[in-house]
């Protein structure tokens, strides 16, 4: 079966847009950059498993060394993986070399841990973090490598999330950042838009567009999911957007808000209506934090009627059109998927949401399940033909 790439030029050039050289230059560049890319994907699973099998070779012996051995070990290990990574570099091995170096910030983060472990340094969660965070923004920024920067994001969100956690590994749950009021629960979908502000900035600098891809995808994410889990029932939406107001909040929505607005005046948008789409996003999120009169005003009538909540699901729902839409008119495949992905996500909870009371009917379930079922053959259909436009018209951005 021919896939949807070789579909799509065998059909050009059938409409006379290609010729057979041109489709054939095509194949050794697409066959080119697949291979690229899967060299790239095993590297960097490879540097993964070599830096769990150094963690857990290590700590297996940690009992039965000094602290002075200790020390060397670690210190070893990484200039190891240094050297490997400067080696392979100078026998041109590209994607061998950017895999070495995410092992190095792997490593280094153990490192950051262990011995401040090795010396019982009072580590809080985030001042690791933070170190660690640095650590891989500057060996990405050195390298230029969005590996680095696919690490320093989430080291970054982990650090906001426990800066208010104590300085004990046991003074509050690990997890609490995500599921206490005063988190970055509630927040998450506006640091989402934060992150995507800052992707449109770095694109203006050489210098900081490593960062781009990574802090795009993870902003996608935090909104899609934050979309998705909220609007999986009125209670849901109540308890997720339960602002506490604290001060590290405070800020870290300052931040966001300054990205935005920074953003919208002078980020690189593929598609000038970006920007509302975006400013879009971010007030329907704002409002749903706001108190009013001394009480989660909006989450608590979305909580108490149907017909609120109904309101915020379809809002919702249409910002992921928007997205969808977005994705098309400014090339860029992943806004496509993600726009789709999440209007599936919303409608399959919200079929989950209505029917739950019927949970004594199988046949519910059965038509509902065939019923999603032809929605995503739909759905996928339908992305891969916008895909295929947009490639036609313009070409894929990544």
């Amino acid at each position: 079966m021919l896939s949807t790439t070789e579909r799509s030029l065998n059909r050009w050039q059938e409409q006379g847009l290609l010729t057979a050289e041109k489709v054939a230059e095509l194949r050794a560049s697409l066959a080119h950059g697949d291979s690229a890319r899967g060299i790239r994907i095993f590297a960097a699973l490879g540097a993964v498993l070599a830096g769990l099998g150094v963690i857990l070779f290590v700590s297996s012996n940690w009992a039965y060394m000094g602290p002075a051995y200790r020390v060397t070990v670690l210190l070893a290990a990484y200039a190891v993986v240094v050297i490997g990574a400067v080696a392979a570099e100078r026998r041109d091995q590209p994607r061998v070399a950017e895999a070495m170096w995410l092992l190095t910030t792997l490593i280094l983060g153990a490192n950051i841990f262990l011995v401040a472990q090795i010396f019982n340094f009072s580590l809080t969660y985030w001042h690791g973090t933070l170190r660690w965070m640095l650590g891989a923004l500057v060996l990405g920024w050195a390298l230029r490598s969005r590996y680095q920067a696919a690490v320093a994001i989430p080291l970054g969100l982990l650090t906001l999330g426990w800066l208010d956690s104590g300085s004990g590994w046991f003074i509050l749950g690990q997890m609490e950042f995500l599921f206490s009021d005063g988190g970055l629960r509630p927040i998450l979908p506006l640091i989402g838009v934060g992150l995507i502000s800052l992707s449109l900035l770095t694109a203006l600098s050489r210098k900081w567009e490593f960062l781009r891809s990574s802090s795009f995808g993870w902003g996608l994410s935090l909104v899609v999911i934050s979309a998705v889990v909220s609007t999986a029932g009125a209670g849901t939406a109540e308890w997720f957007f339960r602002f506490a107001g604290g001060s590290t909040q405070i800020i870290i929505l300052a931040v966001a808000t300054l990205l935005l607005a920074v953003a919208v005046a002078f980020g690189k948008f593929h598609w000038p209506a970006s920007r509302l789409v975006v400013g879009a996003t971010a007030v329907v999120f704002a409002l749903m934090l706001l108190p009013f009169d001394g009480r989660h005003w909006i989450g608590e009538e979305i909580a108490g009627l149907h017909m609120p909540f109904a309101g915020f699901v379809v809002v919702v729902f249409v910002l992921a059109l928007l997205m969808t839409w977005t994705g098309v008119k400014s090339g860029r495949a992943i806004l496509v998927t993600a726009g789709m992905v999440t209007s599936a996500l919303l409608i399959f909870t919200q079929y989950l949401s209505w029917s739950f009371a019927l949970l004594d009917r199988s046949l519910v379930f059965v038509f509902g399940g065939l019923l999603l079922l032809g929605l995503a053959v739909v759905l996928e259909k339908k992305r891969r033909t916008l895909i295929e436009q947009m490639s036609l018209t313009g070409g894929v951005k990544s």
